[in-house]
């Protein structure tokens, strides 16, 4: 979709509030996915977005929409700082979720002033994507609409070898915090009760909500394909001979698990093949330790992050893009790889699960460590001396790129409004009507 494309002349285009902590036009993540939800909602709706000013969002979306003026003409920005959250999460999560929560009541309390001088006809709280912070706007009377929401997932804990001992036990107090969250977090429940539309990243979050809260929910993967070309990969059509060329990209965290492909390549006994690993972080030194005991640190290059652009040249130049992370909501680099037309190996959980299908790729059950590496040994070596498959593959996965276009996406989010205003619409009737 084009930044300036403008809706269906039959849309009636409302007034929307949107509150979406992380919005940058020029990051990936988060913030990529909270910019291409604003600017796609954008093409039918009219829309003021109260975001969160880090990383210098604002002067990089102030310059997008002076570049692109009709943008500017249909979303009005409101600022405010964010804390760096990925920071103090590491330090103390708790004073991290305190500072956000602040964040959000300073966000409600702009909310309430805008309300007073336009009068909206729905609000939006979009991101961050966690469902632990819902936000304040589920207390205006306005049809409410919360999510995508994701969070729910947990790393599987029968993975300890995978994980390490610290890292074990810092999922195992995730998880128990996670359970209890879920079940007891009193603003969770009030905007569960309030929403008029909830939206889901993936069917497990789907699931969660409604076997715990008795919530249910409208699925929409909040990925999708980048809106610039990726990079020509180069050509995967040639015999199994040559060496296979395989990419991982993420950060250097435990529930990324790239030590599960390391230990899967380490077997690979005749294939010739090649690891390009994107991204860094604080198992950097850990997992290079792990590649040199196993013999393959020679067939692997650690390039560290690079610039978006060419990392993405890295992963479109795979025969296939290997992820074995035990704990996402619906990975940005998954789609990259996608819409790349590289083949996705990955596991059976998480988001992968709803994006990855047997014509794009190949997903591992989650069994226990040992299964798990064996398996994707396996996949990777049956792949390497299968091209046609590969490329069969590779063109499937071109395919299933389209399916999460940013327009498929917001037609089935313009569809949850339409029917949030209209559940609003049929309860405010049905008070009026009450003795």
């Amino acid at each position: 979709m084009s930044e300036g494309g403008t809706g269906s002349p039959a849309d009636t285009r409302l007034k929307v509030l949107v509150v979406a902590a992380a919005v940058h036009p020029d990051k990936g993540s988060e913030p990529g996915l909270g910019w291409g939800w604003v600017q796609a909602l954008s093409c039918h709706h009219d829309l003021w977005v109260i975001a969160g000013e880090r990383e210098g969002n604002r002067e990089a979306i102030e310059l997008r929409l002076q570049r692109v003026s009709e943008l500017g003409r249909r979303i009005k920005f409101f600022f405010f700082p964010l804390a760096d959250g990925p920071y103090l999460a590491r330090i103390w999560p708790p004073f991290y979720y305190r500072m956000y929560r602040q964040w959000h009541q300073r966000a409600f309390r702009v909310a309430c002033q805008l309300e007073a001088e336009v009068g909206f006809d729905l609000v939006h709280q979009l991101n961050m994507q966690g469902y632990r912070e819902p936000g304040y706007l589920w207390r205006l009377q306005k049809p409410f609409v919360w999510g995508p929401v994701g969070g729910t997932a947990n790393v599987p804990l029968r993975f300890a070898s995978i994980l390490g001992p610290r890292e074990f036990l810092y999922h195992l107090a995730k998880v128990t915090i996670n359970h209890l969250q879920l079940r007891y977090h009193p603003r969770v429940g009030k905007a569960l009760a309030r929403a008029d539309g909830f939206v889901t990243s993936t069917s497990d979050t789907r699931a969660a909500f409604l076997k715990v809260r008795g919530s249910d929910s409208v699925v929409i993967q909040d990925t999708g394909p980048d809106t610039e070309p990726a990079p020509l990969a180069r050509d995967r059509a040639r015999d199994g001979n040559g060496v296979l060329r395989l990419a991982w990209s993420g950060l250097h965290v435990s529930r990324k698990a790239l030590p599960i492909l390391l230990r899967a390549v380490a077997r690979l006994d005749s294939v010739r093949w090649h690891l390009d690993i994107v991204g860094q972080g604080p198992l950097t030194a850990r997992w290079r330790a792990l590649a040199l005991r196993l013999g393959i640190d020679s067939n692997c290059t650690w390039h560290g992050w690079l610039p978006k652009r060419e990392a993405m040249k890295v992963i479109a130049s795979a025969d296939l893009f290997v992820f074995p992370s035990l704990h996402e909501a619906n990975p940005t680099v998954v789609m990259e790889a996608l819409s790349a037309g590289v083949p996705v190996v990955c596991l059976d959980h998480c988001g992968m699960a709803d994006v990855v299908t047997p014509r794009c790729g190949v997903k591992i059950p989650v069994t226990t460590a040992k299964v798990v590496v064996e398996r994707f040994a396996e996949t990777i070596d049956h792949l390497a001396h299968h091209p046609e498959e590969r490329r069969r593959l590779s063109g499937g996965a071109i395919q299933r790129a389209t399916d999460f276009s940013w327009d498929t996406k917001v037609r089935k989010m313009l569809e949850v409004y339409e029917e949030a205003i209209r559940d609003w619409k049929g309860r405010q009737n049905a008070g009026t009507a009450s003795p």
